[in-house]
């Protein structure tokens, strides 16, 4: 059974690429897509992220639902930008983000830290652990766009 937005979806992405009026300003022909890596264990604030993501334009992203799926997925998909729960089932991210820092593919890699917890020490610890960012979730959609935007260049 095929999803009816997912169908569609790949048709657009599929598509030449052309100049879109959004929100978040105008999306230019021909500029480079960022690979993004979504790791959340959380599979509906995961793919929830993914829709957000896909319908302000970034199309290249890969989920990964714990730290081992991720270092798998960033091995061969070679992100720009990871997006990464703190609170992971299997490691936590900041043991993840050291991980993905020892890879070659991905030493250049930005990460952002994702999380619930507003706690002052723990953003400090995410500083530390070398993530770009600290976000709240819920992420808005704006604020992750000019995020993203930013990495693109």
């Amino acid at each position: 059974m095929h999803d009816r937005a997912t169908t569609s979806w790949k048709r657009r992405s599929d598509a030449a690429p052309r100049e879109r009026q959004n929100e978040g300003g105008t999306l230019v022909p021909g500029a480079a897509p960022v690979r993004i890596l979504i790791v959340d264990n959380d599979m509906r604030s995961a793919d929830s992220l993914e829709r957000m993501l896909h319908s302000s334009g970034f199309s290249e992203t890969r989920v990964a639902y714990s730290g081992h799926a991720a270092l798998a997925i960033a091995a061969d998909f070679q992100p720009a930008v990871a997006l990464l729960e703190l609170s992971l089932l299997d490691m936590t991210g900041y043991e993840l983000a050291s991980l993905l820092r020892e890879q070659a593919q991905t030493q250049d890699l930005r990460m952002i830290a994702l999380t619930s917890s507003p706690e002052h020490a723990a953003r400090e610890q995410a500083r530390a652990a070398g993530f770009e960012r600290y976000l709240m979730k819920p992420v808005l959609a704006l604020d992750m766009r000019a995020l993203l935007e930013s990495a693109a260049r």
